[in-house]
């Protein structure tokens, strides 16, 4: 390990120690500063501290460091709860208060925004004035992970990669997982061969997954109950589901006689908590591209007499039946975001209402930008610190024409 500390220095080598300040927080849990004129990605910093930084990765266009020394601290920073934090990978910001993490996050949508939007004002209130919510009353940002897996260490031992990684770090707990899952993982190495994942549901059941993505668990969402394998996607959040629909449903307003189309829908759980609002005898299709997770919905949702659910995949299903209309359109797309294609082709679907889940900020900004570009208006805006302690973030934003 070598410290650079003369700038006429120009050649860097991973493992050198650089001595740099901390200007702003990047999308995606690093901060950003910059060295002999090259943007620095660090770890484990927070925007105002000076830190020495350990150099971990060189490209062409920016360095990756993490903070190893910190010189000037900010005020924000904290003891890590965990004693696996800057270890392990699972965890970006363990090192800040839980309230200055959602202001980090803020200021990650509102950059979003700006830049790739060219939004000035959200919710009528100017940008900057933006900011993301607890999932809740007392969210410390622990205990709240119900969906885990973790990596063979070998023998009976489990553990998390570290960051950028295969590496497999070994724990005996982890503080963002709910109670018991490290140990429930554990006393399963003796019949796994590989990652083993936990589930603990939201009537409290807790199950390891098996080789056939099973067993069957029940999850409760506002009184209506699904049953899904136990592999299959669902927010991972404890509060999640109940705080997303209920935003959703508040924000789609649908009334009898109006239409509701819900894309990339996974089980079902916005279509069939809001095919209520549009009565019995009128329509709600949701469209999945997963056969596994279509199964699920079918299992959960067969009462249901107004909801058709589809197994096609999103972009083409939107291209197919881009005719047709609908009062509401929900979409819930991955990480990358539906795309311009798809999000102009939704933009002629929906007559009232596009309300839009996301849980990758630029791809939310980016789709933005085609919406309004197509004379949609940013109606509302609302974000979640539903994965604390992590850099994600969740939003949900509704479109009016």
């Amino acid at each position: 390990m070598t410290e650079i500390v003369n700038d006429s220095i120009e050649e860097i080598r991973i493992g050198d120690v650089i001595e740099v300040d901390i200007e702003k927080v990047a999308n995606g849990g690093f901060c950003i500063a910059r060295h002999l004129g090259r943007v620095v990605f660090v770890r484990h910093a927070i925007p105002g501290e000076r830190v020495k930084a350990e150099i971990t990765d060189i490209t062409k266009k920016f360095l990756r460091a993490d903070a190893v020394n910190v010189v000037v601290a900010s005020p924000h920073r904290v003891v890590a709860p965990c004693k696996y934090s800057g270890t392990c990978g699972g965890c970006d910001w363990q090192h800040v208060s839980i309230e200055h993490q959602r202001e980090l996050k803020s200021s990650v949508i509102r950059e979003q925004l700006g830049h790739l939007a060219k939004l000035t004002h959200v919710n009528g209130r100017p940008l900057e004035e933006f900011s993301v919510s607890a999932m809740g009353p007392g969210d410390t940002g622990l205990r709240w992970r119900t969906r885990n897996r973790y990596g063979r260490s070998g023998g009976s031992e489990v553990g998390l990669n570290m960051s950028r990684s295969h590496t497999v770090v070994e724990i005996d707990d982890c503080l963002i997982a709910v109670e018991g899952s490290v140990v429930l993982a554990q006393a399963s190495t003796a019949v796994a061969t590989k990652d083993i994942a936990t589930v603990r549901t939201s009537q409290g059941k807790h199950v390891v997954v098996d080789p056939r993505n099973g067993p069957i668990v029940d999850e409760q969402v506002h009184g209506r109950t699904w049953h899904i394998h136990a592999a299959s996607f669902w927010q991972v959040n404890e509060r999640a589901p109940e705080t997303f629909v209920s935003t959703v449903r508040e924000m789609a307003d649908l009334r009898p006689g109006e239409s509701l189309l819900d894309l990339y829908s996974g089980a079902g759980l916005f279509a069939a908590s809001l095919a209520a609002d549009v009565g019995p005898s009128d329509e709600v299709i949701a469209v999945e591209s997963s056969v596994d997770a279509v199964r699920d919905a079918r299992r959960s949702c067969s009462d249901i007499a107004q909801l058709q659910l589809v197994t096609a995949d999103v972009n083409r299903w939107v291209l197919a039946n881009s005719k047709e209309l609908f009062d509401v359109v929900v979409l819930d797309p991955p990480r990358a975001g539906a795309g311009i294609e798809t999000v102009g082709l939704i933009s002629h679907m929906a007559k009232q209402r596009i309300i839009y889940v996301a849980c990758e900020p630029s791809a939310l900004a980016r789709d933005t930008a085609v919406l309004l570009s197509m004379g949609w208006h940013l109606e509302k805006l609302v974000a979640y610190d539903a994965f604390p302690m992590t850099a994600h973030v969740e939003t949900i934003a509704l479109f009016m024409r």
